[in-house]
């Protein structure tokens, strides 16, 4: 038996420049909300659609600092496989893991970005997704390209909790009370003092 059958994981994915406590809300709302086992933190070596960002280690340690509580890790697959692109670390997941039901998490403000994704058709073909609004994205996510066009495949907020156990396309939009902070709010601060 692998560590992993039969578990629904959350696949958390980002720069994290720096990780913090907005990024831990997305993740205990995939917990909470979607009822998953575990939440692997994704952390890029590099996003492809973000300028050269500070070193991977030194992005995993602002993770490591939120101090995760049990149920979530972070993950060194996209390391380890050398991939770039979300659907090729998602190709592997699912390859190296048959039995564990994936589900991507994402924020709102990166729902609205997805057309910009290499195949992200075949991601949202691949996985189902969890969106968690983020402050002052408004309707613009769920008015998006990627909404409209994935309509027919949302489940409502209040089923979110079978979302790992359908078959996709299907995806949810969650409405948890927000938490305003971001890292380039976290940046710009840092860089003022």
């Amino acid at each position: 038996m692998r560590l992993y059958d039969n578990q629904s994981i959350g696949l958390f994915g980002g720069s994290f420049n720096p990780a913090h406590a907005g990024h831990m809300h997305v993740a205990e709302c995939g917990l909470r909300n979607v009822g998953l086992d575990r939440i692997w933190w994704m952390v890029s070596p590099q996003n492809p659609l973000k300028p050269k960002q500070p070193s991977y280690q030194s992005r995993i340690k602002t993770v490591y600092e939120l101090g995760l509580p049990a149920r979530m890790e972070v993950s060194h697959a996209e390391r380890d496989y050398g991939t770039q692109y979300t659907i090729d670390l998602i190709r592997r997941v699912q390859r190296s893991n048959p039995t564990t039901r994936f589900v991507f998490l994402m924020g709102a403000d990166n729902f609205a970005q997805l057309p910009l994704w290499k195949d992200w058709q075949e991601i949202v073909a691949r996985v189902p997704i969890a969106i968690i609004s983020r402050p002052g994205d408004g309707l613009k996510p769920r008015l998006s390209q990627a909404a409209r066009m994935l309509a027919d495949f949302r489940l409502s907020e209040e089923q979110s909790h079978i979302l790992s156990f359908l078959q996709p396309p299907c995806w949810t939009f969650l409405t948890p009370p927000l938490n305003s902070l971001s890292s380039t709010a976290l940046r710009k601060a840092l860089a003022n003092k």
